[in-house]
């Protein structure tokens, strides 16, 4: 149990070590039974930044001074003051386990910190720290972060058009012109009477379909048209297709739902960040079996690739390897169409990544 005196030189360390708005009070309770807290001490700066004395302050109960407490924060200190805990689990966020608690004040109009706690039991202290320069700064912050990441998938968008482009001239140019070449070899295959010419043409032929091959490979690798002319679901089998043809890894699609018209930078997006997890599990994984899932709802469309990798421990902002870097860049450039991104892995049991993206009408 405190006594008088020593609860007197504990205020009074308190009063002469901070300079910060404070007040102190202390638990009681009022004539309806209920709990409140009653002004014991007020130093300068909390008269300045709420424009009162401290004689109107000393004595009154909490309740009747804010009689607009919106955000509870007399409940929170009577609790604070009866357990000496500044935390509350969820119920206050985050930073109520840290006994630090965002404030506006409507008398001292600005950006304040209240940090809460109980040096005796059943009283409390509450400080304000000044934060309108902090505030300033986070906010033009998340400016800049919101710009960057629209910058960043405008950049995407834009590398993909020019992929685009390549594409319809490989596909439509060069690709035709090589059909054509291979028509013409395989005439003058036929048409061959000595065997040994007919060998050089056949060996010919056959360099000139690899080639074909490989074009039509390498012009779906940089802008797959089945993307825009059938649709997202159909590129994204294709492309798990593809994987298990050229790389020998398993590749399963599974489609859910019925594909909506999806606004085309959104549909670029997912499809370019599937592919980019895709190559992930390629590199990274050490997988031999990948499941793509496709959900369509009504008014999110969500892809889910999952394998059966080494897996790896997420970092709380994943750039801890190279893998790590390209995850944060898909979850910067989700996130600038509204979308969310989710990991789960686990060390020798695989990864699971979740992309998911709200379904605009192209209207």
């Amino acid at each position: 149990m405190i006594g008088d005196g020593e609860r007197q030189l504990i205020l009074d360390a308190i009063f002469q070590n901070i300079a910060d708005p404070m007040a102190i009070c202390r638990v009681t309770e009022r004539e309806d039974g209920q709990k409140d807290l009653v002004y014991v001490r007020v130093n300068d700066a909390y008269e300045k930044l709420n424009n009162t004395k401290r004689e109107s302050l000393i004595g009154k109960l909490y309740s009747s001074v804010w009689k607009e407490d919106t955000t509870d924060w007399g409940g929170v200190m009577i609790r604070v003051a009866e357990t000496g805990n500044t935390g509350y689990g969820e119920e206050f966020g985050d930073d109520a386990k840290s006994g630090f608690f965002e404030a506006e004040s409507s008398v001292a109009p600005g950006y304040y910190q209240l940090f809460i706690f109980s040096p005796i039991p059943d009283w409390v202290v509450m400080i304000f720290r000044n934060m309108k320069t902090w505030r300033k700064v986070a906010v033009q912050l998340k400016k800049k972060e919101k710009l960057l990441r629209k910058l960043t998938a405008g950049l995407t968008l834009a590398e993909e058009k020019t992929r685009r482009t390549i594409a319809a001239k490989l596909h439509d140019s060069i690709g035709y012109s090589m059909v054509g070449m291979l028509h013409s070899l395989r005439t003058l295959y036929e048409e061959q009477r000595d065997a040994e010419q007919k060998m050089k043409v056949a060996a010919v032929v056959e360099k000139m379909e690899r080639l074909l091959q490989e074009t039509r490979s390498f012009t779906f690798d940089i802008s797959p048209p089945i993307l825009y002319e059938v649709g997202l679901s159909a590129a994204l089998e294709a492309r798990c297709d593809n994987l298990q043809l050229t790389h020998g890894i398993k590749c399963a699609f599974k489609c859910e739902g019925k594909e909506t018209n999806l606004d085309e930078d959104t549909k670029i997006l997912l499809y370019q960040m599937t592919h980019e997890l895709l190559v992930n599990v390629v590199k990274h994984a050490e997988a031999t079996g990948v499941l793509v899932i496709i959900r369509w709802g009504a008014k999110n469309v969500q892809i889910i690739v999952e394998d059966d990798g080494k897996g790896f421990t997420p970092s709380k902002n994943n750039r801890k390897s190279n893998s790590g870097m390209g995850l944060f860049s898909i979850r910067e450039r989700l996130r600038s169409v509204n979308g969310e991104m989710k990991i789960v892995s686990t060390p020798k049991k695989g990864t699971t990544v979740s992309l998911v993206a709200p379904i605009q009408s192209r209207e």
